[in-house]
């Protein structure tokens, strides 16, 4: 492995940032915001702890087109769906819809390739003088990367003065996977990182200067960004972003896991899965996302081939345990509480228990014990999303889709009419907790609780819908 960095970019930017003399502005990497990323939040957790899903299910209001990518709420209101268009041209888009109603906003695109479920970030806008002196608290603002394609990968921020040019900056001929991105801070810049086909990652950087003269009139709005290669890994291509603290963790295709530490824009730490294994697995990918426990002490890694999954410890790459599913991870790993059982984080993977059906299993992130295994009915390659109560909310290949208590019993189950692969999203809209379920791309459903509903719909009744009938 080459160790190249070429951090001259960065270190100059975290020079210009250790000037200021007031209080970094940025906590936090990505929005406050219901659904920011894919898998709600760095730790790819598909956690929601703050929202209860439906009791009773009731579909609000379905919309033509589906979803090819896991959708994002950058705001309570907003949703942004990663989707081919259901008439005209078929190039795919992300498109804008009204969360509580289902109106369509507006979309971005067309783009040639696959997009991506977008990051919604926390950039910095600092006032300056003309001689570059901070001369007011420095504000968070708002930034978000996306991929336009295979061969894409678009940096946009509004300008926070009207009047100036927006940041729109589009990095071209690094193809990136659709779940690969990430992001970290040093609490003056926003880093959003991503890896390509050809081993890269890189490493991005932004923030906004205001110039204002004595009177605080705006002379000029600038935003510094660029983007560094911090590594190249030949022959790896990156399968997913995740970071908790100061580590980022990265994995990749060939069965390679990074740490870097973020404060030193270094490695902490790699392993591979033939040391995680012990040297019982020659090779195998580490094409599942990289999920990190809610006390981020521990990462899941998941050997897909072999199904084996690894609790694998943040501090030095060292495995915890291995969890042997005996055939290969479709989809996953999730993380969510047990309320049956102190709370505690347990693991849901899905597994090929045959060619017609998936398992879930539910592991013991605190050791790797199995708890459970549910064989669903058909071939699942959903990853769960879990509530506030550590009820699973997934889909299947026939059209079904599954609230699953954490006791391993059913909670209820309906039918959306074509396959569901993409995590649901969960979120609180105007006091409602609401599902967005895409089955396939044919139809995206808000679905709620029925009590949500308007009155006079009876609880018994059936909806109909182009893709079936629902029962409530």
């Amino acid at each position: 492995m080459t160790m190249k960095r070429w951090l001259l970019g960065l270190a100059m930017v975290l020079c210009a940032a250790t000037a200021f003399t007031q209080p970094p502005p940025i906590t936090e990497p990505l929005l406050d915001a219901p659904w920011p990323t894919w898998g709600r939040d760095m730790r790819r957790s598909h956690h929601v702890p703050d929202v209860a899903g439906p009791n009773t299910p009731a579909v609000r209001w379905y919309r033509s087109g589906g979803a090819l990518e896991e959708p994002a709420m950058p705001t309570d209101t907003d949703l942004w769906v990663p989707q081919h268009p259901a008439t005209g041209s078929r190039y795919t888009r992300y498109t804008f819809y009204n969360a509580v109603n289902g109106n369509v906003a507006g979309s971005f695109g067309p783009f040639w390739g696959q997009p991506s479920t977008p990051i919604f970030l926390n950039a910095a806008v600092y006032i300056v003088d003309s001689n570059g002196n901070l001369v007011a608290p420095p504000l968070p603002w708002d930034a978000l990367m996306l991929s336009g394609g295979q061969y894409e990968c678009l940096l946009f921020s509004a300008s926070p003065v009207m009047g100036f040019d927006d940041l729109f900056w589009t990095i071209r001929g690094f193809p990136a996977y659709r779940t690969s991105f990430g992001a970290f801070t040093d609490g003056f810049y926003i880093y959003p990182v991503f890896a390509d086909n050809f081993g890269n990652i890189i490493i991005l950087y932004l923030a906004w200067f205001v110039e204002v003269d004595a009177s605080f009139n705006v002379q000029d709005v600038v935003p510094d960004y660029g983007g560094v290669i911090f590594d190249q890994i030949p022959s790896a291509s990156l399968s997913a972003v995740s970071g908790a603290g100061n580590l980022l963790l990265l994995g990749f295709h060939n069965g390679l896991v990074l740490a870097i530490d973020t404060t030193i824009f270094d490695y902490a730490w790699f392993t591979d899965v033939p040391t995680l294994s012990n040297g019982a697995v020659a090779s195998d990918m580490v094409d599942r996302p990289i999920a990190i426990t809610s006390d981020e002490s521990t990462a899941i890694v998941c050997a897909t081939n072999s199904g084996r999954v690894y609790g694998v410890s943040m501090a030095d790459g060292s495995a915890q345990w291995e969890y042997q599913a005996g055939k290969p991870i479709m989809a996953g790993p999730s993380i969510g509480p047990d309320p049956g059982n102190s709370n505690e984080d347990t693991v849901y993977v899905l597994v090929r228990h045959s060619a017609s059906q998936s398992a879930i299993h539910a592991i013991r992130a605190s050791d790797g014990t199995q708890k459970w295994v549910r064989l669903l009915p058909n071939v699942s390659r959903c990853n769960p999303t879990i509530d506030q109560n550590g009820v699973l909310y997934l889909g299947d290949e026939r059209g079904f889709f599954y609230a699953i208590n954490p006791n391993n019993t059913v909670k209820w189950q309906t039918y959306l009419g074509a396959p569901i692969r993409t995590a649901p999203v969960l979120a609180n809209v105007g006091g409602t907790a609401t599902l967005y379920v895409a089955a396939s791309n044919r139809f995206l459903y808000a679905i709620v609780d029925q009590s949500a509903l308007p009155v006079g719909i009876s609880p018994g009744g059936i909806v109909r819908t182009p893709g079936g009938e629902i029962p409530r």
